[in-house]
C-alpha cells in the first residue's frame, strides 16, 4: 500500500503488526519485521490474534442478545471484516457504534468505510485521554446517553506498564457512562509460558513498542470497581466460547466482562 508523507512507515506500528498477523494488507516492512520476530518466539501469535478478534466477536454478540446495543471501541485498529457495528447488527440492526483510534492511518481508513453507514461513527481520540472521548460532541450525536454503553476494551492495555494505571482511564470511561454499562477486556498473559513470552515482549521493546504482560490477578484489577459477570476473569479461549478449547491455555490472554453498577 502506498504510505501518505505523515505516517512515519519506518517505524513499527501495533495496530499494523496485529494487521499482518491477521493477514490483511495495510503494514510494512517494519511492521512485518517485528510482527516476524515476536511469531519467532511465540508461533500461535497469529491465532491468538485471530482468538483476541472472535473473543470480541463472541462478546459482542453476547452483549446485544443481552439488550445492550450501543458500544464504544477504543483502540479499534485497522478496519477488519467483519467489524463490530456488522457483528452487532447482524444481531440487531438498530445497533449503534463509536470507534476510537488514536492512529491517523486508522482513522483516515475507518472513515472513508464508513462514512455512509449511520449510526457509526470513527472518533480520532487516545485512551490516555479518556474525558476528551467523553466530551467529544460525536459521542453524544451518535450514542444515547440515556442507555447502557458496552466499552470494548481489547488486545490494548498491554501497551501501557503499570506505573501509568491504564485501570483509572478505563474507570474514567466507564464512569461516564450510563449505569448498565459495561467493559469488555482482553489482555495477553506470562501465566501459560513464561518463557515464550517474555521474548517476545523483549522484541516488542527493541523495536519501540512497550508491551506488558499481566497474571491474573493484574488482569481483573483492570476492572476496577466495576462488577465481573460470569464466567469472570478467565484465559480467553474459555470466555464463553463457541466450542469448548482443547487447550484452556493455548491463547495466552485472559479475557473478561464487567458491569457497572
Amino acid at each position: 500500500m502506498a504510505a501518505s508523507p505523515e505516517f512515519d512507515t519506518s517505524v513499527a506500528h501495533p495496530a499494523r503488526v496485529y494487521d499482518y498477523w491477521l493477514g490483511g494488507s495495510d503494514n510494512f516492512p517494519a511492521d512485518r519485521e517485528l510482527g516476524d520476530a515476536m511469531v519467532r518466539a511465540i508461533p500461535a501469535l497469529p491465532a491468538m490474534a485471530r482468538a483476541n478478534r472472535s473473543f470480541m466477536e463472541r462478546a459482542t454478540r453476547h452483549l446485544v442478545e443481552s439488550g445492550v446495543t450501543q458500544f464504544l471501541d477504543i483502540g479499534s485498529g485497522i478496519p477488519t471484516s467483519p467489524n463490530l457495528h456488522e457483528i452487532a447488527r447482524a444481531v440487531d440492526p438498530s445497533a449503534r457504534v463509536v470507534y476510537v483510534d488514536n492512529d491517523p492511518l486508522v482513522t483516515e481508513q475507518a472513515r472513508a468505510m464508513i462514512a455512509d453507514v449511520p449510526g457509526v461513527a470513527y472518533l480520532h481520540g487516545d485512551l490516555t485521554e479518556p474525558q476528551a472521548i467523553l466530551d467529544d460532541p460525536l459521542l453524544a450525536e451518535t450514542l444515547d446517553p440515556a442507555r447502557p454503553v458496552a466499552l470494548m476494551v481489547v488486545a490494548l492495555l498491554m501497551y501501557f506498564p503499570p506505573d501509568r494505571h491504564p485501570e483509572r482511564w478505563v474507570a474514567t470511561l466507564l464512569g461516564g457512562l450510563p449505569s448498565g454499562s459495561t467493559v469488555a477486556i482482553s489482555h495477553p498473559t506470562a501465566d501459560f509460558d513464561p518463557e515464550a513470552v517474555a521474548t517476545a515482549n523483549a522484541a516488542a521493546n527493541a523495536a519501540g513498542i512497550p508491551l506488558v504482560s499481566r497474571t491474573r490477578d493484574e488482569f481483573a484489577a483492570l476492572f476496577g470497581p466495576a462488577t465481573l459477570l460470569p464466567p469472570g476473569a478467565v484465559p480467553l479461549a474459555t470466555w464463553r466460547p463457541d466450542t469448548p478449547p482443547a487447550d484452556p491455555h493455548e491463547v495466552y490472554y485472559y479475557a473478561g466482562l464487567a458491569r457497572k453498577d
